[in-house]
C-alpha cells in the first residue's frame, strides 16, 4: 500500500434534506434558506481525524504526487462543524405565524435611526441623501456562467456526448422566483446565478451597476441572498467578495422599511431577512478570513441579545414601547432564541475553521445546558464535542463521551456507530473503523458518506483494488447521488494509486456527469489534463 494516501473522514448527518419537489413547493416566505435546496446538503459534524501520532503525516502527502486530495462532503469548504438544521430538523423557525413587525425586527446603528427618523418627520419626497448612506449593489460579471460538464465532455467525448445533456439552463424555465428554484432544484447552480442575475437587472442592479443608487424591496433583497449563497455554494470566491461589499452589514437606511414611507408606511424592520444577514457574516469565513467572519458573528449575537432582552422587558424588539400581547411575546423570544442558536452554531463552524477548539467545546457545552432539546438532539451535541476531543487527539475523553451516550453494543444507531467507527480511525484501527461503517451502510445504504469512509478505510489498509471497486460499485448503484466532487476527488485518485492507464476510467466518469448531474460540480475533481 503506498503510505501518502490521505483521505478524510466524512459524516451525512442523518437530518440532511435532499431536494425535493414538495419542499419546493413550500418555501414561498422571504426567509426561505437556500441551503435547503443544495445538493450535497448533508452537514458534516466531523471530516477528519488524523492520528496525533503521525504529525508529520500531512508534510509527506505534501511532497508526493499519488496522493487522495483532502476532501469533505459539504455545501461549501468551509469545514462546516455544526449546522442549525443538524439540531433543529427540518423546522423552519423563521416562518412560523408570527406578526412580521417582530419577524423583520433589527436595531438600526444610532446614525441610520437618525436618518430614519429623519424620514419619518420631512414631507414625502424632501430627502436627499448622499451616497454613504444607501446601499448601492450590482453584479461583477458580464454574460452567463458556463456549462464547464458540458463543453469539456464535448472536449474529450464527442459532439455525439451532448446528445445526453439534458440539463436546465435559465432560458429553460420560468423568470421568476419558481425557476430559480427549478434550476436549485435540479442541481443547475450556474444556471440559477444566470436566473438572478437577469431578475437583479430588472431592480437596475445589473452588470456595471455598483455603486449607482437603485431602490431595494423584500423581494430584490432575497434574489441577492439566493445568488450569494449560490456564489458560496460554488466557491466563486472573487464574485462572492465584489458583489457582497455593497451590502456591509445591511444598516444602512434603505435596507429598512421606514426609508420607503410611501410603499410601506410607518412599518418597522428591515427589508432584508436574518437568514441574509447571517450569509454576510459568515461570508469571511469562505473567503479564508475567519477572524473577520468571528467579529461579525459575535456583534450580530450582540445584536439579537439586545433584541431578546428588549422582547423579555415588555417592549419591541428594537426597544420601541408598543403594547405586545403575552403569547406574542413568547412567540417573539421563541423565534429570535433559534436565531441566537442559529449565530452561536455558525461560530462553532468558524472557531474549528480556526482551529480554536476551546471555544467550540466552551459553545457546544453551553448549547448543551437550554432547555427543550430533544434527546436525541442532546446527544448529537455531546457527539460533536466528542469529535472535537478527537481533532484534539484526546481520544480517551471522546471515548467518555461516546460510551456514556452508547450505552448497550446492540442496538447502537448510525451516528453511534460513525462515532465509534471514527474513534477506532483516531486509534489507526481501520479494521475495526471499517466494521463500523458497515454496520451503519447496512441500517443506511444510501448514506454516500458511509461508503466512502469504508473506501477510505480499504485504502489505509493496503486493498486498493477493493476501495476503487465500492466507489465504483455506489456509482453505478446511484449515480445521482454519488457523483459528488469529494467521491470523484477521491476515486480519480485511486485510478493514477492504481494504474498509469487511468484516463479511460476518468472519461467514463465525465460521461456520468454528462448524463446525470447538473452544471455544479467543479471538472477538477476529475484530474483531467485540460
Amino acid at each position: 500500500m503506498n503510505s501518502n494516501v490521505n483521505c478524510k473522514m466524512t459524516e451525512r448527518d442523518e437530518t440532511s434534506v435532499e431536494p425535493k419537489s414538495e419542499i419546493l413547493e413550500e418555501v414561498t416566505n422571504d426567509e426561505a434558506d437556500i441551503s435547503r435546496y443544495f445538493e450535497n446538503a448533508s452537514r458534516t459534524i466531523f471530516d477528519e481525524i488524523v492520528s496525533p501520532k503521525k504529525q508529520d503525516f500531512l508534510e509527506v502527502q505534501r511532497s508526493s504526487g499519488n496522493q487522495i486530495p483532502d476532501f469533505e462532503l459539504l455545501t461549501d469548504r468551509s469545514n462546516e462543524f455544526l449546522k442549525s438544521s443538524v439540531l433543529l430538523g427540518n423546522e423552519r423557525l423563521d416562518h412560523s405565524v408570527m406578526n412580521d413587525m417582530h419577524r423583520d425586527i433589527w436595531i438600526p446603528s444610532e446614525q441610520t435611526r437618525k436618518v430614519l427618523r429623519s424620514i419619518a418627520t420631512s414631507t414625502s419626497g424632501s430627502n436627499s441623501l448622499d451616497s454613504d448612506n444607501l446601499t448601492m449593489p450590482g453584479l461583477a460579471i458580464q454574460g452567463d456562467m458556463p456549462d464547464l460538464i458540458k463543453t469539456t465532455a464535448i472536449h474529450f467525448l464527442g459532439e455525439d456526448e451532448n446528445i445526453h445533456r439534458n440539463v436546465l439552463t435559465a432560458s429553460d424555465v420560468t423568470q421568476d422566483e419558481r425557476g430559480l428554484r427549478n434550476l436549485i432544484q435540479a442541481g443547475c447552480y450556474k444556471a440559477a446565478i444566470n436566473l438572478s442575475g437577469r431578475l437583479l437587472a430588472v431592480y437596475a442592479q445589473g452588470h456595471g451597476k455598483i455603486n449607482q443608487p437603485s431602490k431595494h424591496t423584500p423581494h430584490s433583497l432575497q434574489l441577492w441572498y439566493t445568488r450569494l449563497a449560490l456564489l458560496t455554494k460554488l466557491r466563486q470566491i472573487d464574485i462572492l467578495e465584489n458583489e457582497s461589499k455593497p451590502f456591509g452589514n445591511l444598516d444602512k437606511p434603505d435596507m429598512y422599511f421606514t426609508f420607503y414611507p410611501e410603499l410601506y408606511g410607518t412599518r418597522p424592520g428591515s427589508m432584508a431577512s436574518f437568514s441574509f444577514r447571517l450569509l454576510l457574516a459568515e461570508i469571511p469565513l469562505h473567503c479564508g478570513k475567519p477572524k473577520q467572519a468571528l467579529d461579525n458573528l459575535f456583534k450580530l449575537l450582540a445584536t439579537v441579545n439586545q433584541i431578546i432582552s428588549n422582547f423579555n422587558a415588555g417592549l419591541g424588539g428594537d426597544g420601541s414601547r408598543v403594547k405586545v400581547g403575552t403569547a406574542e411575546q413568547e412567540d417573539a423570544v421563541r423565534l429570535w432564541k433559534g436565531r441566537k442558536l442559529r449565530i452561536l452554531m455558525s461560530i462553532t463552524n468558524c472557531a474549528v475553521s480556526m482551529k480554536n477548539y476551546v471555544l467550540a467545546v466552551d459553545i457546544l457545552e453551553k448549547l448543551c445546558d437550554f432547555p427543550d432539546w430533544t434527546t436525541e438532539q442532546l446527544d448529537a451535541l455531546k457527539s460533536s464535542i466528542g469529535r472535537l476531543h478527537l481533532f484534539l487527539g484526546d481520544v480517551s475523553a471522546a471515548e467518555k463521551l461516546f460510551i456514556s451516550q452508547h450505552k448497550q453494543e446492540s442496538g447502537l444507531t448510525v451516528r453511534e456507530l460513525m462515532d465509534r467507527g471514527l474513534m477506532a480511525v483516531a486509534q489507526n484501527a481501520f479494521q475495526d473503523a471499517y466494521r463500523c461503517f458497515q454496520a451503519a451502510a447496512a441500517m443506511d445504504p444510501s448514506n454516500i458518506a458511509l461508503i466512502n469512509n469504508m473506501a477510505v478505510c480499504l485504502l489505509y489498509t493496503g486493498q486498493l483494488k477493493a476501495a476503487v471497486h465500492l466507489y465504483e460499485s455506489a456509482i453505478a448503484k446511484n449515480p445521482v447521488k454519488s457523483l459528488q466532487e469529494p467521491i470523484l476527488l477521491n476515486i480519480c485518485s485511486s485510478y493514477e494509486l492504481h494504474t498509469i492507464h487511468c484516463e479511460q476510467p476518468k472519461l467514463h466518469l465525465l460521461s456520468q456527469l454528462n448524463r446525470y448531474k447538473g452544471d455544479a460540480i467543479d471538472i477538477h475533481c476529475l484530474k483531467l489534463a485540460l
